[in-house]
């Protein structure tokens, strides 16, 4: 075990759970990953198992929805039903099997953050407010008696879970804006019903989940909830961007810390904790250009107003940053999401004293956010087996050979590293003096730093592969 990182290594509690090490796979999408009834299929149960496999202490699924008639979206829309109890109990044996735990992420919904191409019905929302993707459709207001049957959904889903063996559940979301969100949020909310007005009334309905969760499965069973601590919405469809000054119509700090006081005493277990909504798209789905730990001074004010656990996720994959963060206090349990995709065995490398070897996350959103949009399943543009663990797993050559790889940039070093790991004999050329090819300028503005770190982490992998280089040689 790393002495270096001791404090990442360390186990921890969310509510009676006991979580191995301090290290959460934040809840991700998974279009490509579900059954036509919404369960989770064979390649989702693979890509959960496998960043278990690599040392994950917790692992939060992306968003199941707890119905799909009031919310109504597509065919294929993850979803909790009876149908979704055998995949869960699968998963969540193939999990503990590795010493880790497994939450599933409850989504309330989307509300005006639905794309009408996603929906069967007119979108809903707490109000009669207009779609974030085409403001032209006005959402319809969820009745009273809605939002009750929503409640009781979520309660069913939980239970759904509990008896799959999932040992928590994490609610989705009073974060990003979100259809939970939009009922938090006053700029949202216009509704003179129990559910609106003041903070506490907008607050309800998160209550009403958790209580209705603790009555249906026990006070025992965790539940987490998905939080943003401020929203930054400048105007509907805008975001403020970093550093400067606007004013919030969202949720700001204040409030925010408030409502996690509130939310805290009504039975919430921890909070997975960020920043941002779909007005604010680059801060709560942080590009290459946004900073590592984004969220951090967030975080560090709501670890002030809160005693359960606090998760932060946000660019957090690099090893030093997130042994730090723990080890002030700044947070108690770091989430990673798009590290994981590109490297499933983070937590074994750190636990090996080799985090060099962790394959880096370029922030590019080009292989996760980008093919969701496109409508095509999850994948990583550094590591394409995201999605098809067992399909593209590296098995031993049957008859090992010398291979000759010509280039030395991306495709040519990742060609010899693949070669070499099934045990072919590889010699690269490359006809400059220095290898990396296109990585070598995408790499100088400074907020791209983490392509160095890729080009970095290839020449490394090549050496330990004994790959023989040969520079400035033309192959003709």
């Amino acid at each position: 075990m790393s002495d270096k990182f001791s404090k990442i290594l360390e186990p921890i509690k969310i509510g009676t759970v006991e979580i191995k090490n301090r290290i959460a796979m934040a809840p991700m999408g998974i279009l490509g990953l579900t059954n036509p009834d919404g369960s989770l299929n064979k390649r989702g149960i693979d890509y959960y198992v496998e960043r278990a496999r690599g040392g994950t202490g917790l692992i939060i699924t992306g968003v199941f929805k707890v119905e799909n008639e009031i919310d109504a979206m597509i065919s294929g829309t993850p979803l909790i039903s009876p149908a979704a109890l055998t995949p869960f109990a699968e998963l969540a044996e193939a999990v503990h099997a590795f010493g880790s735990k497994i939450f599933v992420q409850l989504t309330i919904g989307f509300g005006r953050v639905g794309h009408p191409m996603m929906l069967r019905k007119q979108p809903v929302s707490a109000s009669a407010i207009p779609n974030y993707w085409d403001p032209r459709v006005t959402c319809r207001e969820l009745k009273t008696e809605e939002v009750e049957e929503i409640v009781k959904k979520a309660a069913e889903a939980a239970v759904i879970c509990r008896m799959a063996d999932i040992d928590g559940v994490e609610i989705h979301a009073v974060h990003e804006g979100y259809l939970l969100d939009q009922f938090t949020i006053a700029f949202f909310n216009r509704r003179t019903d129990k559910y609106g007005g003041d903070l506490m009334g907008r607050l309800r309905f998160p209550i009403e989940i958790v209580k209705a969760i603790k009555k249906a499965v026990g006070e025992d069973f965790p539940v987490a909830l998905r939080f943003s601590v401020k929203s930054f919405i400048k105007d509907w469809n805008q975001g403020g961007l970093p550093g400067e000054d606007f004013v919030e119509k969202g949720r700001d700090v204040e409030e925010g810390l408030k409502a996690a006081k509130i939310l805290e005493a009504a039975g919430y277990d921890a909070f997975d904790a960020d920043g941002g909504s779909y007005d604010a798209w680059y801060w709560a789905h942080p590009p290459t250009y946004q900073e590592h730990g984004l969220y951090l001074p967030l975080i560090e004010k709501l670890k002030k107003v809160v005693k359960v656990p606090v998760i932060v996720a946000g660019r957090m994959e690099l090893p030093e940053l997130a042994e730090k963060v723990l080890e002030e206090g700044t947070a108690d349990m770091i989430g990673i999401g798009r590290g994981l995709l590109a490297d499933p065995y983070w937590v074994n490398k750190v636990e090996e004293d080799r985090p060099e070897d962790i394959l880096p996350c370029t922030g590019c959103h080009d292989g996760c956010l980008g093919r969701i949009f496109l409508g095509r399943p999850l994948s990583c543009a550094v590591n394409p087996a995201v999605g098809r663990e067992s399909d593209y797993r590296l098995e031993p050559a049957n008859k090992p050979k010398n291979v000759m790889c010509i280039g030395g940039g991306v495709a040519g070093l990742e060609a010899a590293r693949v070669a070499a790991i099934r045990g072919h004999k590889v010699t690269l050329y490359e006809k400059s003096n220095t290898l990396g090819g296109h990585l070598i300028e995408v790499s100088v503005p400074k907020f791209k730093e983490d392509y160095k770190r890729l080009l970095d982490w290839y020449k490394l992998q090549l050496k330990k592969l004994n790959v023989d280089i040969k520079l400035d040689t033309e192959v003709s």
